[in-house]
């Protein structure tokens, strides 16, 4: 295909590539509809590059259209080149974090340009891949070119990833427009065909172009398929088969792969004749992917089957992994092959990272699996996937299939691990009741078993679960009981697991500190063993009491280190939970916008119950000081939730949050005489007393006996709430500046109704809600704009959701960037946390 009206592209890129050479590293977007000439362009950069450029060594790696894409793909295709240890290291048991260490290593040695092409079929762990190297671009003497199809729709896993991709230092978006019809006249030169008909019927799509190109004498074709199709009409049937074999696989062909196919050189080189397939270094590859649809589909029905399976027995032949052998065995309707492969591309999967393509290599294997003893494992490895993937519905349901089935075999100890792992989803639904049953009936089970370690995995599970329902005494006896039994086994990861989680959360609920060294140590535990569950649950536990307990200094420290341990053993479902910890911390902090961006993000992105019981509170407590309206689904939902959980940690401060709304709103709620909230102060507990402060303060502000007492210089919003109930005129002259930069309007409201009720005239007008949100004098669609452009949306998305044009979209983003004086995306997102501009659209 020709290379036509893309030279400020080219020239760009090589630049780019130059930069590169010098260690300024940084990524590159090429975007565009299928067709408009991103892998000719990309092919053109790479000879440049290996001209100009010789230190640079050129990568290139595919995303293919596989039924479930391979996990981590286009590294497996240049890991070779990478390094001699990598192959080995993907190969086996690393996480995904070892891999990319060693990848991160291997770019730093010498200037590269690394292409990875159609990013939007990756796999989860490719774009984790592609992420994780955007964030370290600018150290690295890399270009990193990741080309990808546009549009896209808005559930795309690719979609919010492109939000980190775009902020990369020296990013750039290299959108290829279609050709116009001077391009396609020039291409048709001397052909005798009507180039305006031509370019009005492929709308300047190169791909298109080309194919009409090649047959001037032919019809107009009606579409690229047609187009296509007329190319291999005059085939003889073996050369035609070969093609139809070939189209099975959207990879590159070998040598090797060929000739257990039984095509020959000379079929080879027939194929190539007709300008659909091109010679890849010993091999063959389709020349775009339409091409490869377009003779796919035509084979005669009920034919494709037999194509795959003689592509399966090829592939044996030459070795394959696992993922592309279940894609074939998938369409070849091989049961056999299916449970074989797709369960051992589910294991790869999860190992890489890409938790979504190992459910859906799980979900194939038990298509193809009949009996309980092949189902039964299947259904729990599915599960946990299910529960990684932030789908714990479903993960509930498998396991509870799978607890059937291992009750129909007998297998006690099975039966009892199953109730232990419902008991920790029921949990994270919000459901204790659930979660206790489990509990009870995993333990009662698996004391009548041998198997002690699993035994003992149960007994750690619920000491931890008795600490957080303030039960220290249950957790530090069933702590002993593992501790003797780790002894016996000598298991010094079962001696630091759960069991020690549970003492030192019931230690540190009491207010001993110590008990964050023992909680941080058993993270670091979990780290070392490649243990989610150990290396996370810790850290969450912590974050949560140290934001819980006024340390918002060590949580600053420590929600950044679960969020990283998080990110590192691609656990999303500890992510949210974190970033739901973190937003109640900026809220108390008095950071409210970036509390309302937390919170947002969770009930955006994450439907697991537990995790979304914070930012419903934030955004309650918000909603109230801002508006005070009569109807809060937030305080709602927060409420219910803590009821299903009812553990003083979540009942105390949701109760507080129902009290602070009925003095905002001077609405009574019954809720704050349920015995959730009356028991607070009559059961003991750990913590009582700090557990149930604010909520004692708030019932005293609504019988009017607060007394006023100091609040902390990081939480303005109590040292305001000081100021009202010290009560005196001159206190509440101070509280208003306080309240009024906050944006607490409702707060406001009743400070300035209280100083009229002592009869002050002259009472400040404060802030006005237009310069408060919008000292840069942004318009009011620009402030839409610069919100979403904060949350990471490029101007096409940015366009999409505000249903305006791209170029108004790029007009609107340019006039931001000027009127803040900034000069990128990233400067401008920063920009935006200092104003309390609305953070969604």
């Amino acid at each position: 295909m020709l290379l036509m009206e893309r030279d400020d592209a080219l020239d760009g890129l090589v630049d780019h590539a130059r930069a590169a050479v010098r260690g300024r590293g940084s990524v590159a977007l090429v975007t565009g509809e299928a067709g408009i000439g991103k892998t000719v362009l990309l092919r053109a950069v790479a000879e440049r590059a290996r001209a100009e450029l010789p230190e640079a060594a050129v990568l290139w790696g595919m995303c293919d259209p596989l039924s479930t894409p391979r996990p981590l793909g286009p590294l497996r295709d240049v890991a070779g080149t990478l390094g001699a240890d990598l192959p080995g290291l993907m190969r086996g048991p690393a996480d995904q974090h070892e891999v990319f260490g060693a990848v991160l290593d291997a770019l730093r040695a010498t200037p590269r340009v690394f292409v990875v092409e159609d990013l939007h079929w990756a796999d989860e762990a490719t774009l984790d891949m592609v992420r994780f190297l955007a964030r370290r671009i600018d150290g690295l003497p890399l270009l990193l070119v990741l080309s990808f199809r546009e549009p896209l729709p808005a559930e795309h896993p690719l979609v919010p990833v492109l939000g980190d991709l775009v902020s990369a230092p020296g990013a750039r978006r290299v959108p290829l427009a279609p050709l116009s019809p001077a391009a396609v006249g020039k291409i048709l030169a001397g052909h005798g065909v009507d180039a305006a008909e031509v370019h009005r019927r492929t709308a300047g799509n190169p791909f298109f172009v080309s194919q009409i190109v090649a047959q001037p004498d032919s019809p107009l074709p009606g579409s690229v398929r047609d187009a296509v199709l007329s190319r291999i009409a005059g085939l003889a049937p073996s050369a035609r088969r070969s093609l139809e074999l070939l189209s099975c696989s959207p990879e590159p062909m070998g040598r090797a792969l060929l000739a257990a196919l039984d095509v020959t050189p000379t079929t080879t080189g027939v194929l190539c004749a007709t300008g659909l397939v091109d010679p890849v270094g010993h091999g063959v590859a389709f020349r775009h992917e339409i091409a490869r649809s377009a003779v796919l589909g035509a084979v005669a029905p009920g034919t494709a089957p037999e194509l795959h399976a003689a592509m399966i027995s090829a592939l044996e032949t030459v070795g394959c992994e696992p993922s592309v052998l279940a894609h074939h065995a998938v369409a070849a309707g091989d049961a056999e092959r299916i449970l074989r492969y797709a369960s051992e591309a589910a294991v790869q999967a999860s190992r890489a990272g890409a938790h979504r393509e190992s459910v859906a290599f799980y979900e194939s294997a038990l298509g193809a699996a009949q009996d309980p003893a092949t189902r039964a494992p299947l259904l729990e490895a599915y599960s946990d996937e299910l529960y990684l993937t932030d789908r714990l519905p479903a993960a509930i349901a498998t396991r509870e299939q799978a607890l059937e089935l291992r009750r129909g075999l007998g297998e006690r100890a099975a039966v009892g691990a199953a109730h232990s792992a419902i008991s920790r989803f029921a949990w994270y639904a919000a459901d204790r009741a659930t979660s206790e049953a489990h509990d009870r009936a995993a333990i009662e089970i698996l004391l009548e078993t041998d198997d002690h370690r699993t035994l003992g995995l149960a007994i750690a599970y619920h000491a931890l679960l008795a600490a957080q329902s303030g039960d220290p005494g249950e957790a530090w006896r069933a702590a002993d009981q593992v501790a003797r039994i780790a002894d016996g086994l000598d298991d010094p990861v079962l001696l630091h697991s759960t069991a020690a989680i549970g003492v030192a959360v019931a230690r540190l609920s009491a207010g001993d500190t110590a008990a964050r060294t023992d909680l941080i140590a058993a993270s670091e535990v979990g780290v070392r063993h490649r243990m989610d569950m150990l290396a996370t649950m810790p850290m969450s536990n912590l974050c949560m009491l140290d934001v819980a307990q006024g340390r918002f200094a060590d949580a600053e420290v420590t929600i950044a280190r679960a969020l990283e341990i998080s990110e590192v053993r691609d656990t999303p479902i500890c992510t949210a939970l974190q970033i739901g910890v973190r937003a109640r911390l900026r809220f108390l902090q008095g950071r409210w916008t970036e509390a309302e961006r937390d919170a947002r993000t969770v009930l955006e992105t994450s439907e697991l119950p537990l995790s979304r019981v914070w930012p419903h509170l934030v955004l309650g407590l918000l909603l109230a000081r801002r508006e005070a309206p009569p109807a809060n689904p937030h305080l709602d939902e927060m409420w219910r939730l803590a009821g299903g959980l009812d553990v003083p940690g979540t009942v105390a401060p949701a109760a507080a949050a129902l009290a602070e709304n009925v003095w905002i709103t001077r609405t009574p709620d019954p809720r704050l005489e349920d015995p959730l909230v009356t028991d607070l102060f009559t059961r003991e507990y750990p913590g009582r007393e700090v557990m149930t402060d604010e909520l004692r303060h708030w019932l005293s502000r609504l019988d009017g006996t607060a007394e006023p007492r100091p609040a902390p210089p990081e939480r303005p919003y109590e040292r305001a709430l000081a100021l009202w109930d010290a009560g005196s005129t001159e206190d509440l002259l101070a509280a208003l500046p306080v309240l009024d930069e906050l944006g607490a309007r409702a707060v406001v409201d009743l400070v300035r109704a209280r100083l009229r009720e002592v009869g002050v005239t002259r009472i400040p007008r404060g802030m006005q809600p237009t310069t408060r949100a919008n000292p840069a004098g942004l318009t009011a669609r620009q402030l839409d704009v610069l919100a979403l452009l904060a949350d990471g949306l490029t101007n096409a998305e940015i366009a999409a959701r505000l249903v305006i044009s791209p170029r108004t979209a790029d007009h609107h983003v340019s006039a931001i960037l000027a009127k803040l004086g900034v000069h990128s995306r990233a400067e401008a997102a920063a920009a935006a946390r200092l104003l309390d501009a609305p953070s969604t659209a």
